[in-house]
């Protein structure tokens, strides 16, 4: 069953061919506006300006700015279940199940990277909620507990086990979780601080070759990890 699982190729990012409702617009422009500005920045006039309807649409689908914001990260985390949870699920029920062995779990954490690496190289409209969420963990709005609880602190706890069993460990110390911070935070990089890595690389990250060697990159990164 695990070597089942280990062999198969990642799921495509679903694509919606439904036409945008306005709740969906406006789901889309208030997190680009919250991404950008910061939850005390973004203003509801901003967003309503944005998508081409007037605040009481927005009163009507949402309540508030708070509840808006709320709507968005509930939106990303809905979004990392369809997208990033098929390979995080196997993972984790795999180091549950007691029998990893270290090179499987470094297949594991290869192919979580790998996950990663793609949808944070993702060209601007899927790189959307990564934005977002890595602003809300910095600067902690109405969303921040419910991305932290089930996106965050779950991703971190799995490849800090993860690191662990591929170091031979059967429980984490705190170097595993230490280390998963720092390989998670390296990669979240790329789009916290865009600007820089954009004019010290030369272009986009979404652009080859440098998608093609961040993840090559990530990879002796974490040999590096899983070696010390």
């Amino acid at each position: 069953m695990i070597d089942r699982l280990l062999s198969a190729p990642l799921s495509p990012l679903e694509v919606s061919p439904e036409p945008e409702t306005t709740r969906q617009r406006i789901l889309r422009v208030g997190m680009a506006c919250f991404a950008q500005e910061g939850f005390a920045g973004a203003t509801t006039r901003m967003i309503a300006s944005a998508a081409g309807v007037t605040l009481p649409v927005i009163a009507y689908h949402f309540g508030n700015k708070d509840g808006l914001h709320l709507a968005c990260a509930e939106e990303i985390v809905e979004q990392h279940r369809r997208r990033l949870l098929p390979v995080a699920a196997a993972a984790r029920c795999a180091a549950d199940d007691g029998s990893l062995t270290a090179d499987q779990a470094r297949i594991w954490l290869e192919k979580i990277l790998a996950t990663l690496v793609a949808a944070i190289t993702a060209d601007d409209e899927q790189r959307l909620a990564t934005d977002f969420v890595l602003r809300e963990l910095s600067e902690q709005g109405p969303g921040y507990h419910l991305l932290y609880e089930e996106l965050w602190k779950p991703g971190m706890e799995l490849v800090a086990e993860l690191i662990a069993i591929a170091r031979g460990r059967s429980a984490t110390v705190e170097g595993d979780r230490v280390g998963a911070m720092m390989l998670l935070a390296s990669l979240s990089s790329l789009t916290r601080d865009e600007p820089v890595a954009s004019a010290f690389l030369g272009g986009s990250a979404s652009e080859e070759p440098h998608r093609t060697l961040i993840g090559e990159c990530a990879r002796r990164m974490l040999s590096g990890l899983i070696a010390a």
